[in-house]
């Protein structure tokens, strides 16, 4: 069976065995009062791939060497055999040097999964639709809108009609917004003049 991990190719005794494969799906699984429970996927997770082997030969310290900066540089490479490849990262890499010639080892790859963030149309999950609706409608809130003064305006009656929830309370926050504007304090506004409303 030919194996390699990027371009490095491994010999007779540097291969496993046998090679795991499998894994578990990573769910978020919330449980609600009356026994309905909600059930989030959140993508594939696979085993480590552990093995021993043996580096012999003349150049068992190059080929050691190869390895090892393989995993200092910590980039996913690509993992192949005769049947499939996909791409992992060098987790841990011992090997156990006694001669030049003869190095035994022990090699721990990790499968890289690309989870690609899935859009508000594909969720499932309610609580999760809920909260992608509730960052949109946040970002859309803070995002504002601009009111301009009106003769006869105070920043309370600019509270009261304008903000999302009609609450003259908001008067300051509307000033603390504004502070580039109303710069002769809250009292002092003139018709014309832009305000940022972000509540």
């Amino acid at each position: 069976m030919r194996v390699a991990i990027g371009e490095f190719e491994l010999k007779d005794w540097e291969k496993p065995d046998f090679i795991n494969r499998g894994g578990e799906q990573m769910l978020a699984i919330r449980p609600f009062p009356g026994g309905s429970v909600s059930i989030q996927d959140m993508g594939p997770s696979y085993r480590p791939i552990t093995w021993s082997g043996m580096f012999i030969g003349i150049d068992a310290y190059d080929r050691m060497m190869t390895l090892g900066l393989m995993r200092t540089a910590g980039k996913p490479v690509e993992f192949s055999c005769d049947k499939f490849s996909f791409p992992i990262v060098i987790k841990e890499f011992y090997p156990d040097y006694k001669s030049d010639t003869r190095i035994p080892f022990t090699i721990t790859l990790i499968h890289v999964v690309d989870l690609r963030q899935k859009s508000a149309t594909q969720l499932v999950d309610s609580i999760d639709k809920a909260a992608v609706q509730y960052a949109e409608a946040t970002s859309e809130q803070k995002q504002g809108k601009i009111y301009v003064v009106k003769d006869g305006d105070t920043l309370w009656k600019i509270a009261r009609t304008q903000t999302e929830g009609k609450n003259a309370n908001l008067v300051d926050k509307i000033y603390q917004d504004n502070l580039d504007v109303l710069t002769d304090g809250p009292n002092w506004i003139l018709p014309g003049m832009e305000l940022k409303i972000n509540v």
